[in-house]
């Protein structure tokens, strides 16, 4: 565990740069006006379209299969001493983040630069048309009308394009949307396109007794205070964990928000092999002096299967 001098902030959302497989329930009321079942999660979006989801019963998931090959352990190098306290962005002492040098690679191609009307986020391929990222990343004090997807961006290259939509393609829960809650903090976005089955997408995997602490994750996305357009990554130790939130020493700035949070293997073996992703980065520092995020778990990984499961 690295040793760091440390003092309390204020909440940052790390996200917006701009901003400091069951049967389904279909309605069209308002998410002011959808329900909260105990049986069920009610997914929302901004066209007014609500649909419940039975909750899942397993206490452990995974997806071994990631949409493709080469997941060689390369390019990330070991842990880095981090002395000093914090800053406003969310960065923990110095700032150790890395441009990616691959970012035309698998599985970093899979991770997405998000552009939004509400500013910039980032996101990560869970399947051919599932992009995977926070809820404040589709949800802000108001939804997300329009926005710009664009896997394996690199500055101004685009080299596998991108998908644009609006608000009928972003969801996230009756629970966020009603409490703001960082518990609830996950969304996700059904592409106007397949840019996964050219780009790839990550495994991933939950389990919900597994010691998530003391290991070693990345953290990988698209930071407003770096280059427009540009892919930087930073790895390091998990501090603490509750059944929804993961909190780790990773730094991150607003822009960072809907980045995987992954590992090489699952921390349980034999969920996931190569790149797995167990969790959403969604928060700076905050109630604790680490930067946190959404952990996978049977409500999450419902609502994400759900919209996998859909063609």
């Amino acid at each position: 565990m690295n040793v760091r001098t440390l003092r309390r902030g204020v909440l940052v959302l790390a996200g917006v740069a701009t901003l400091a497989l069951a049967p389904a329930t279909v309605a069209q009321a308002g998410p002011e006006k959808a329900p909260a079942p105990s049986d069920g999660i009610v997914m929302v979006n901004g066209a007014g379209k609500t649909i419940t989801v039975p909750r899942t019963v397993l206490t452990q998931g995974k997806s071994s299969s990631a949409g493709s090959s080469g997941n060689g352990l390369a390019g990330k190098p070991a842990d880095k001493t981090k002395p000093g306290g914090f800053s406003a962005d969310s960065v923990i002492g110095t700032d150790d983040r890395v441009q990616e040098s691959d970012p035309y690679g698998y599985p970093w191609r899979a991770i997405a630069h998000l552009s939004t009307n509400q500013g910039g986020c980032t996101g990560f391929m869970l399947s051919r048309d599932v992009l995977v990222t926070a809820g404040h990343c589709v949800y802000h004090g108001g939804w997300v009308t329009s926005y710009r997807v664009a896997p394996g961006k690199n500055g101004s290259a685009e080299p596998y394009g991108s998908c644009s939509g609006g608000i009928a393609d972003v969801w996230t829960t009756y629970n966020y949307i009603s409490t703001g809650s960082v518990d609830y903090d996950y969304g996700l976005i059904k592409l106007t396109c397949d840019i996964g089955n050219t780009v790839g997408w990550f495994g991933w995997w939950y389990n919900t007794g597994e010691n998530l602490v003391n290991q070693y994750f990345y953290v990988e996305g698209y930071p407003g205070d770096k280059p427009y357009g540009t892919n930087w990554w930073d790895g390091d130790y998990s501090t603490q964990q509750t059944a929804t939130r993961l909190f780790y020493w990773n730094d991150t700035a607003p822009g960072q928000s809907g980045s995987p949070i992954y590992h090489y293997n699952s921390v349980t073996p034999g969920l996931c092999g190569g790149w797995c992703v167990t969790g959403i980065h969604t928060t700076g520092v905050w109630d604790t002096a680490y930067n946190s995020g959404t952990r996978f778990n049977p409500d999450v990984m419902s609502f994400i299967n759900y919209w996998v499961s859909q063609p």
